[in-house]
């Protein structure tokens, strides 16, 4: 869903990830105004405030294509702050990304 994003990214690579608890989902969203726009939403298991930030698609695929499990963890503490990216079940890699700020 990251890599779908990506190509409505814009100049700045930029992706949305906004946090649903409610409807325990999470909503991937892109725009470019030469091409259109992209939003698509996953299941998520969530615990804490609903958060939508903004980041860079590229540090994204990064961090995720060397998790190797179907399931990862993504922490964000506060909409300005580091997040991290880990699988769950193997404490051997952690990854951390900054967001865009707005």
């Amino acid at each position: 869903q990251i890599k779908a994003a990506a190509l409505f990214s814009g100049k700045i690579n930029e992706v949305k990830i906004k946090t649903d608890s409610a409807e325990k989902k999470m909503q991937l969203s892109s725009r470019d105004s030469d091409i259109g726009e992209n939003q698509s939403d996953m299941g998520i298991s969530i615990d804490g405030d609903d958060m939508e930030m903004s980041f860079n698609y590229k540090f994204l695929i990064d961090g995720l294509s060397q998790i190797r499990g179907s399931e990862i963890v993504f922490q964000m503490s506060k909409e300005d702050g580091p997040c991290l990216l880990k699988p769950i079940g193997d404490e051997s890699y952690l990854y951390v990304v900054m967001p865009i700020k707005a």
